[in-house]
């Protein structure tokens, strides 16, 4: 673990000093916004998608540091930041805390967060398009869109305080949560020029390692407390959210789990030591519950 908490910081540290860079200053007019957009991108958080999108390019061949990598792995946590600050919102799940801090709408307004989250996102792909890469901000835009996380996290809230099946939780889950990472993930081998075969490895390795990281935030949720997670803990069961745990158990949920991360370590396996990192980034979920 000390080798991906070292690769997590190094990433960390260029997303974050690309993205201040990139971010408009808190005194720029008008400030209000500008200052809400700082406070939520720099809150906290492991920049595990960035990450994810490094690991991947290097694996391919890629370079760390490339430009065009921090800037789509800056626009990604932009993107991350955005599904968050509106996730947390009075008319989605409505939580007081994110990373141990105030949310957002409570911190400044309701108005203004919806307009800081509007921001993140657009000027996400301000920042994408410098790449130059149609097929990088095509990949993340579908995967964000009503095939993706806007889909899963309306049939989210459809399924609050009902029953639901396997499929259900499932389609939310992948749709809310894995997509996105399954695009980090292609978009690394992608503006490294990895052929179609290791991409499709790559989408396998996405989807087990999106779903797993759901499941398990699905099993903290019941498990951890609100100073672990700094966020309401227990909030999905009182909210009677479609969880993996609300339908099957916890242990089910850790097995499956378990099940997700091994599969994922054997889709990137073919990669051999270059994939290591994409392998110890599935072990550093995995131990969240461990």
């Amino acid at each position: 673990m000390t080798n991906v908490e070292g690769y997590l910081k190094k990433a960390a540290k260029l997303v974050d000093e690309t993205i201040e860079e990139l971010l408009p200053p808190a005194s720029m007019h008008p400030s209000s916004v500008h200052t809400a957009m700082r406070y939520s991108m720099f809150a906290g958080g492991k920049r595990v998608r960035p990450c994810l999108i490094m690991a991947a390019h290097e694996a391919c061949g890629g370079e760390f540091g490339d430009r065009n990598i921090a800037l789509a792995s800056a626009a990604v946590e932009m993107l991350h930041t955005f599904s968050l600050v509106h996730d947390d919102l009075p008319c989605m799940d409505d939580d007081d805390f994110r990373r141990g801090k105030p949310t957002a709408h409570k911190a400044f307004s309701e108005a203004l967060a919806v307009l800081e989250g509007d921001a993140l996102c657009i000027y996400a792909f301000e920042v994408l398009a410098r790449t130059g890469r149609i097929a990088v901000i095509t990949e993340l835009a579908q995967a964000l869109g009503t095939g993706g996380m806007i889909g899963g996290q309306v049939v989210d809230i459809e399924s609050e305080g009902r029953g639901v099946d396997f499929k259900t939780v499932e389609y939310i889950h992948e749709n809310k949560t894995a997509a996105f990472i399954r695009a980090c993930v292609r978009v690394g081998g992608m503006l490294a020029g990895a052929p179609t075969s290791t991409l499709n490895s790559l989408t396998a390795y996405g989807n087990h390692v999106g779903l797993a990281f759901q499941v398990i935030d699905d099993i903290l949720d019941e498990e951890g407390t609100t100073e672990q997670l700094g966020k309401d803990a227990g909030s999905d069961r009182e909210k009677g959210k479609a969880t993996f745990p609300a339908v099957f158990g916890l242990d089910e949920s850790k097995k499956y789990a378990q099940e997700l991360i091994d599969a994922a370590c054997r889709d990137v396996a073919f990669l051999g030591v270059r994939g290591d990192i994409l392998t110890a980034l599935a072990d550093y979920i995995r131990t969240r519950i461990s």
